[in-house]
């Protein structure tokens, strides 16, 4: 990834409920902005060392991803 915006683009693109491949009900770019501002806090503080970005792989999202569901208003949709 070059920049946080492709980040969130590359998020949006696997939770959003249009055409993501795991929606998650109410998510938001906004949300994901939040989630990844969060997550690379935790990466940055020698307190949190399990976490490291990964220059915005998979498991990076997969982190936010987290973040976002462990918010008791989210859940992942079922698909149909």
């Amino acid at each position: 990834m070059n920049n946080l915006h492709e980040f969130i683009d590359y998020v949006w693109s696997f939770y959003n409920t249009e055409d993501g491949l795991y929606p998650i009900k109410g998510i938001t770019k906004e949300i994901i902005l939040e989630a990844s501002w969060l997550y690379l806090q935790m990466c940055a503080y020698p307190s949190q060392p399990e976490y490291s970005w990964g220059d915005g792989d998979s498991l990076d999202r997969e982190r936010v991803r987290d973040i976002i569901l462990n918010a008791p208003q989210f859940s992942l949709q079922e698909v149909n």
